[in-house]
């Protein structure tokens, strides 16, 4: 290295190259290629001078050989960021020099001449292209120089420019380089994290997986699915199909038992429901015993039609089909005319209708019950599973009855308050349905007798006695009779012949006050502190004929109605033994008495003490023989006593 060469300052940072001093040809050879190069791109003095973009390794090497220092002729300059201004040349080539250095000749032949004739080491630097110019008059040139002085403030303004762009350039580049650096950095840690994160993600999954299969594996070990109609669980199976697979066999089996030959339908998720529980400790059904519990139950509930006898419910048949030949039956059934007679017309009374009516399957009656309800009544008793909306008062007014009439399940308590799916028993009692009827001929009549009751002081109060037996009388009527409900209403009879006279029955009614002893045609228990020591029946060969009521001897006998003392002595077997007759052939016996306090002929009333416990007679202890006799006849006392 030349000693005499001054070092290039360069700072840290913010630091920049100190430029050199350049001499009047220098710096006439830069306006010239500064001049031709305005004048080529149509530009003003002070407007950028450099134009595209070079590969980041070419614009290295050039920017090289620009740092070279100017005076040297085979060796590189030391610091790479000083620039090097081109020498004044004659003619600028269109491409730049291979070699970064400036050749020595071409530094002497320019300061011979003191002409533009020195070539540039390197015509573009960084991102700008330099050209040479034309050959100008000194008059230009010094222009130029002026000019250039003016802009730049000092000469080496244009150098000071071509280095700060060099260093912008240079900025940027790096900057792009660190932000393509970083970003590609950035990107292979996405994606190594991505790749870790799926690895992450998909051990997860399977662990998760695991823990499902494990909890899926218990689950369906200890749970199972539970199974009810209507709300009623029926029993659990462990699974749906178990019981959806035989639904239609099981609503055409209960079809064809019920009574009424309904038909029922059962649909799964509808009136069949499913729950999944716990099955520790349930017994599950297979497909048969789901069958038999479907066919089987009680409260299964369907949709029926019911005829209403204007707001009354009449009958509950199993089809709208039914219900109407229902109608016609009932007409035909109570528009039968009377021997001799024809039908003019027939016509219900009230306006029957038929509407559907929601009951269990055992509340629809067949079409023969029906039948027989609408044309002779009854009473009839339906279940209903109440639904959403339903209170007391709706059913009520549903089913044509009273509030009053609307029972619990069990069908023992008045029902004040349902819920819906509560079931409740409705009661009605349904009149036989009425009929218009019109007909005309000639027929027999009979005339029913009339029953007349008369008072009499001859009876006591209560007794009644029929004087008179009742005859119907019998006529011939020809002509037209109107009939409601089965009673004439109209007759508009052409002629009317009496075959027989009506006798009324005469019945006369006691007025007389009954007497402490008359008989009452009750029994009352003859003592007190007995024990039945042997009952009415057959006995050690014989008939026993009365009951033996084992007491102590002293204990009170009473007369067990009113009546007249018959007998009051010793008597056979019975030893001390008293008979009283109650009249109409009833007699009571009482034996084996310590001690009688009637005598024959007395009139005694009921509850009257008549003598005391014994043993006399064929008898083992102190005890009653008690009997009661109708016409002599004994019977077993103890389902008049009571006992």
């Amino acid at each position: 290295m030349d000693p005499e060469k001054k070092p290039v300052e360069v700072y840290a940072e913010k630091g920049e190259t100190k430029l050199p001093e350049l001499s009047p040809e220098e710096l006439k050879a830069v306006a010239l290629a500064y001049a031709k190069y305005l004048a080529e791109h149509d530009m003003e003095p002070g407007e950028p001078t450099f134009t595209d973009t070079i590969p980041e390794t070419e614009e290295k090497e050039e920017t090289e050989a620009d740092n070279a220092e100017p005076e040297a002729v085979t060796e590189p300059a030391e610091t790479p960021e000083e620039p090097v201004e081109a020498a004044e040349s004659e003619e600028a080539p269109e491409e730049p020099a291979a070699e970064p250095e400036t050749p020595a000749e071409d530094k002497e032949s320019s300061e011979e001449t003191g002409k533009s004739s020195k070539k540039p080491a390197k015509a573009s630097h960084g991102s700008r292209k330099m050209f040479a110019a034309a050959e100008l008059s000194q008059k230009q040139i010094a222009a130029l120089v002026k000019d250039l002085e003016k802009t730049g403030s000092k000469p080496g303004m244009m150098a000071r420019m071509i280095d700060l762009h060099d260093r912008i350039q240079s900025r940027n580049e790096e900057a792009n380089a660190k932000a393509s650096e970083s970003l590609i950095r950035a990107w292979h840690n996405m994606l190594s994290a991505y790749r870790q994160t799926r690895r992450s993600i998909g051990v997860a999954l399977l662990i998760i997986g695991i823990i499902a299969a494990v909890i899926l594996a218990v689950f369906d070990k200890y749970t199972v699915y539970e199974y009810a109609y209507n709300g009623k669980t029926l029993g659990y199976i462990n699974s749906q199909e178990e019981v959806t697979d035989v639904l239609d066999i099981a609503g055409k089996m209960l079809t064809e038992n019920s009574s009424g030959g309904t038909k029922i339908k059962f649909t799964a998720n509808e009136n069949v429901t499913f729950n999944i529980v716990d099955g520790r400790g349930k017994s599950l059904d297979d497909a048969d015993t789901a069958v038999n519990k479907l066919v089987y139950m009680t409260d299964i509930e369907t949709e029926a039609f019911g005829v209403y006898d204007g707001e009354k419910l009449a009958a509950v048949v199993k089809s709208n089909e039914d219900a109407e030949a229902l109608l016609e039956s009932a007409k035909e059934v109570l528009s039968r005319p009377d021997q001799g007679m024809e039908v003019v017309s027939s016509e219900f009374k009230n306006q029957l209708n038929i509407s559907p009516v929601r009951v269990l399957l055992t509340s629809v009656q067949s079409n023969n019950d029906a039948l027989e309800t609408m044309t002779e009544g009854g009473n009839m008793e339906l279940y209903h599973i109440v639904e959403e909306g339903e209170d007391v008062n709706s059913l009520a007014a549903a089913f044509g009855t009273e509030a009053l009439n609307i029972y619990n399940e069990e069908n023992s308590e008045v029902a004040t308050e349902v819920r819906q799916g509560d079931k409740v028993c409705i009661h009605q009692i349904v009149e036989p349905v009425s009929v218009k009827l019109v007909e005309t001929g000639r027929m027999k009549q009979v005339i029913e007798y009339e029953t007349i009751k008369e008072e009499s002081d001859e009876y006591y109060k209560g007794d009644t006695h029929t004087q008179q037996e009742g005859i119907d009388g019998l006529q011939i009527f020809e002509g037209t009779l109107t009939k409601v409900g089965g009673k004439i209403s109209r007759r508009d009879a052409k002629s009317i012949e009496t075959v027989r006279e009506k006798q009324d029955k005469i019945i006369l009614v006691g007025t007389a006050e009954r007497p402490k002893t008359a008989p009452t045609g009750t029994y009352k228990i003859p003592t007190e502190n007995y024990i039945i020591s042997s009952n009415f029946g057959p006995r050690w060969g014989r008939l026993h004929s009365g009951v033996d009521m084992a007491a102590p001897v002293g204990t009170p006998i009473y007369a067990t109605d009113g009546g007249e003392v018959t007998r009051a002595t010793y008597y056979s077997g019975y030893g001390n033994c008293i008979d009283i007759d109650h009249g109409n052939g009833r007699t009571t016996r009482y034996g084996h008495c310590s001690k009688i306090l009637v005598n024959v002929g007395d009139k005694v009333y009921q509850g009257q003490l008549i003598g005391l416990v014994g043993s006399t007679g064929n008898s083992t202890g102190p005890h009653l023989h008690f009997e009661i006799r109708f016409n002599d006849v004994p019977t077993d006392p103890r389902p008049y006593l009571g006992i």
